[in-house]
């Protein structure tokens, strides 16, 4: 090979690599991340502090929001409240989610819960969040047991029952006979799933990419028209969490 071919070798390799990177990153973008949940216009997404940073006001188009509040009977999200203050200030109602511990005492959990919500208001009932992932193995009796008490304890403080977040595992093992009254909040990546499960929330895209978040994003929908999310609104008018 002559040696005085090597430099143009290089530059058009470094230029093939180049143009292979960004047909990537284009096909990327052009992903539309809402398209699982096209059929539903009432949009949301839920967020802790594994998110990273926030624009918010770039998230003005969403109609509600998820936010983690605390887990377990010690441990608190660090960027709570400052989600909360942030979206308090715009038009788009408020959820708050604990992630229940299945190795732990459950009115403890909501009373932990309930003291982190003390004196703030929201538009949407309380969340418990239920799966299997980052908890230890505990019979299904005692998860169900805590897990009555945890419901039991906030039902008594806000007068709600507590939403139920849970996957296709969590919602077979844990909820389907014992907590069927309760709204589900259902995260599947299958559209039939949450038809299956009448799920009022459903949490479709684990993965998202929005430039106004750092890290990747869950995307949710209500699953009803913007008539009746409205309705929905209406029916669960706006409470303060007393921990008393």
């Amino acid at each position: 090979m002559n040696p005085k071919m090597l430099p143009s070798i290089f530059l058009l390799f470094f230029a093939c690599m180049g143009a292979l990177v960004w047909s990537q990153l284009k096909d990327k973008k052009a992903v539309n991340p809402w398209a699982l949940g096209n059929a539903y216009e009432v949009r949301g997404i839920d967020l802790s502090h594994h998110n990273g940073r926030i624009k918010y006001d770039e998230l003005d188009s969403l109609d509600f929001v998820f936010l983690k509040v605390t887990e377990g009977i010690t441990l608190t999200d660090r960027d709570f409240s400052k989600h909360y203050s942030a979206f308090r200030e715009k038009d788009i109602a408020i959820g708050a989610y604990h992630f229940f511990r299945f190795d732990l005492d459950g009115k403890s959990q909501a009373r932990h819960f309930l003291n982190h919500l003390e004196g703030k208001e929201f538009q949407i009932p309380l969340v418990v969040d239920v799966e299997h992932e980052n908890n230890p193995s505990v019979p299904r009796e005692k998860v169900i047991d805590r897990l009555r008490a945890f419901v039991k304890e906030v039902k008594r403080q806000t007068g709600l029952k507590p939403i139920i977040y849970t996957n296709g595992i969590g919602y077979s093992d844990f909820i389907s006979d014992d907590f069927d009254d309760h709204t589900l909040w259902l995260s599947s990546t299958n559209s039939w799933r949450p038809a299956m499960m009448d799920c009022t929330f459903w949490q479709f895209n684990i993965k998202a990419d929005l430039s106004a978040i750092t890290h990747d994003v869950d995307l949710n929908v209500f699953r009803g028209s913007r008539e009746e999310w409205e309705g929905y609104l209406k029916e669960h008018k706006p409470f303060k969490v007393s921990s008393n």
